[in-house]
C-alpha cells in the first residue's frame, strides 16, 4: 500500500447467528462485514446512501475477492481496515484486512471492485462530491495494513 493512502476502520463483534455448523463465521457473512465497513467508511466522510439517490448514480459491487486466513468465532472483536487502492472516472477498488482486535491476527484479506451506474444500470462518472470526500488521498495514514 502506498503511504499516502488514508486508512479507514470499522469494528464488529461476531454474533452467534453469523456462525456455520463448524462454529466459525460463515464465509458468505464476510461480504456483509465488508458492506457494513463500506457504509461506516462513507458515514465517516459525511456521505450516506441518500446522496446516491440525489445524484441518480449508485456504486455497485462488480467484483469481490476474499482470502480467508484464520477463522473468527462468536464474540470475537474484529477490526475492519480498508483503503482505496485505485480509481478511474467510473470505478474504484477497495482493499481490506479484517483482524482480531485482541492479537492483530489477520482473519481475512479482501478486495472489492465498484462501478458507478445510472438509473438504467449503465456505467457513469463518479459524482464529484463522492470523489472529493471518499476517494481523495490523505497525507498521513492512521495505520498501515500489515503492521
Amino acid at each position: 500500500m502506498s503511504p499516502h493512502k488514508e486508512i479507514l476502520t470499522a469494528s464488529h463483534t461476531v454474533m452467534s447467528f453469523e456462525l456455520d455448523a463448524f462454529g466459525h463465521v460463515n464465509n458468505a457473512v464476510y461480504l456483509q462485514y465488508l458492506e457494513k465497513a463500506r457504509n461506516e467508511f462513507m458515514l465517516a466522510k459525511q456521505l450516506d446512501f441518500n446522496r446516491f439517490f440525489e445524484w441518480g448514480r449508485f456504486p455497485v459491487v462488480v467484483r469481490a475477492q476474499l482470502e480467508f486466513k484464520n477463522p473468527a468465532r462468536a464474540n470475537d472483536r474484529l477490526e475492519i481496515i480498508g483503503w482505496i487502492s485505485s480509481h478511474t472516472q467510473t470505478s474504484f477498488t477497495l482493499q481490506y484486512e479484517i483482524r482480531q482486535q485482541t492479537d492483530g491476527r489477520i482473519v481475512l484479506r479482501a478486495e472489492t471492485g465498484h462501478v458507478f451506474v445510472d438509473g438504467q444500470n449503465r456505467p457513469c462518472r463518479i459524482p464529484e462530491e463522492f470523489k472529493e470526500k471518499f476517494l481523495a488521498s490523505r497525507d498521513t495514514p492512521k495505520r498501515t495494513p500489515g503492521t
